[in-house]
């Protein structure tokens, strides 16, 4: 499932409609390894208005079919059709018990840690699709500080191999956790991502390098990808790097840049309101300028929930797809709606004036875990990514938050936290 991965340079935009305009290329680059400049400074950014909470696919041809009576020969002019699957998942993000229970399944490996039997049951999912894309929300921040979790997360090395492992190709970087550890460990993390075989968006080591679009060629479809975070924690700034905060400016510029090199363009915005189901004013406002620039589709990280999917008209006429939070994938947070997820799947297919995105789903999830007798929040055991069509009462009897909420929570209960909040038309057939 290794991907192409090209990044671009793009220079100012006249901005047409919307300021959004696309601008001249000024240099493109091929490579497998992001290789960036030394270390500049961005100009100031916009504040946001709300206050939050901290498988191969193949072309399709014609084909021959014969028998001993009918020959049908193929339709010489008939062009190829290009399609692309792909799947998106939300917040991973590594607390210290998911850190353990890597070290117990490690045993025997010859390795420390072992994330790869958490993710068991959904690995198919992940490697069956042309383009997987997850937003590792804590980072590989590596020697600046003890591995460990909440609230300043340093994650082993070990989860990026294993996201690799399970097929991923797009890491988004972007989000309020990434200087947890302050300046060098993100640089720690920019390195790590940059040794690896997989595109990696949102982390960036001077101006030069948060100019340059991220794309990835897919069964012949180029796509940009796009990264930013509405906020970092305590206000932290990087000396030199660049933390990619919501701009209306900046957003701008980088659509018209990507619209110019790729054939279709998703945001990956780090917004909204944590642990809460409402579109905040914020979302609204940066959901509407992605759509007026020509964004194809924004898929949404950071408040921990299942959140709200739909479409947003653009001013060509077509339709945005926008998911405004696809919740958590796996961490060992508090409350029952925390470890409901989505999984986001869509096809790219090139139709006549353009391409598509068609066939939008989500595959619900369920982080599940039990207390040991200890009830220390590191010493949650059994971890392990549940599929919801799979989960059963007596998983959800034995779930740790029923010792948190002291009360025993159900399958039904868990069903309601994906049909309240994600319209019909994206559910599978056992939720509608």
């Amino acid at each position: 499932m290794k991907k192409l991965i090209r990044f671009a340079a793009a220079a100012s935009a006249l901005l047409l409609l919307c300021g959004c305009q696309p601008s001249q290329i000024t240099d493109t680059e091929t490579r497998q390894v992001v290789t960036a400049p030394h270390a500049d400074t961005l100009a100031p950014i916009n504040q946001p208005d709300d206050t939050t909470g901290q498988s191969q696919t193949t072309d399709t041809e014609t084909e021959t079919g014969t028998d001993a009576a009918v020959t049908t020969a193929p339709e010489p002019d008939k062009p190829a059709v290009k399609s692309a699957s792909f799947v998106f998942c939300g917040d991973n993000l590594v607390h210290d018990a998911v850190i353990n229970n890597a070290k117990r399944y490690a045993q025997g490996t010859g390795k420390e840690y072992n994330f790869l039997p958490i993710y068991g049951d959904v690995a198919d999912i992940i490697k069956n699709a042309d383009c997987a894309v997850i937003n590792q929300e804590s980072q590989i921040a590596g020697d600046t500080g003890k591995i460990g979790g909440y609230p300043r997360f340093n994650t082993p090395a070990q989860m990026g191999d294993d996201l690799i492992t399970l097929g991923y190709d797009v890491v988004a970087l972007a989000n309020n956790h990434m200087l947890d550890n302050d300046t060098k460990g993100l640089q720690n993390c920019i390195n790590y991502w940059k040794t690896k075989s997989v595109l990696s968006v949102g982390a960036y080591e001077n101006k030069a390098d948060y100019d340059k679009i991220r794309t990835t060629e897919v069964n012949g479809i180029r796509v940009a990808f796009l990264s930013y975070t509405e906020m970092v924690n305590s206000g932290r700034r990087a000396d030199g790097l660049i933390t990619p905060l919501l701009d209306e400016d900046t957003v701008k510029r980088h659509i018209a840049s990507a619209k110019e090199i790729a054939d279709v363009v998703i945001v990956l915005p780090h917004w909204g309101k944590e642990d809460s189901f409402e579109v905040t004013s914020t979302q609204k406002k940066y959901a509407k300028l992605f759509a007026e620039c020509g964004a194809d589709a924004v898929v949404g990280m950071h408040s921990h929930v299942a959140g709200k999917i739909e479409y947003i008209k653009r001013p060509d006429g077509k339709n945005m797809l926008c998911a405004y939070s696809l919740g958590n994938f796996v961490s060992t947070m508090e409350y029952a709606r925390d470890m409901v997820g989505l999984i986001l799947k869509f096809d790219i297919e090139k139709e006549e004036g353009g391409y598509t995105i068609k066939n939008v789903g989500v595959i619900p999830t369920v982080t599940y875990f039990v207390y040991t007798s200890s009830m220390k929040l590191e010493d949650r055991t059994d971890l392990k990514l549940y599929l919801l069509s799979d989960f059963t009462d007596e998983l959800a009897a034995k779930h740790a938050y029923n010792h948190h909420e002291n009360k025993t929570i159900r399958l039904a209960e868990l069903k309601r936290f994906v049909t309240d909040n994600v319209e019909a038309e994206f559910l599978p057939d056992y939720l509608k």
